[in-house]
């Protein structure tokens, strides 16, 4: 059922971006300083899409990295913290 459901969403969204494609054909001029590259605007920002994306996906890896990091130091800490909780359950019932 999920995948016939993706199918359904996904054949408009190949149907929009072939027309957007066909739509948007004229070819641009993108001067990188020495460098001057005549591309389709379609290609152009389907390649400013990727770059985005790709930017983004590196800054939240290195975010989720980090709090990953972060969840294993506080696991640790816990462990300490209950085997020293065991430790001072263990002493309290042999005082009595």
């Amino acid at each position: 059922m999920i995948r016939f459901i993706s199918l359904l969403v996904l054949i408009p969204v190949i149907v929009l971006i072939t027309a957007f494609s066909y739509r948007n054909a004229a070819p641009v001029s993108v001067d990188f300083f020495t460098f001057v590259y005549d591309l389709p605007l379609a290609v152009l920002l389907l390649a400013c899409l990727l770059i985005g994306g790709l930017i983004g996906f590196l800054v939240n890896l290195g975010v989720v990295l980090s709090l990953k990091a972060r969840i294993r130091q506080l696991k640790k800490k816990k462990a300490a913290m209950a085997s020293l909780s065991d430790v001072f359950k263990n002493a309290d019932s042999r005082e009595s």
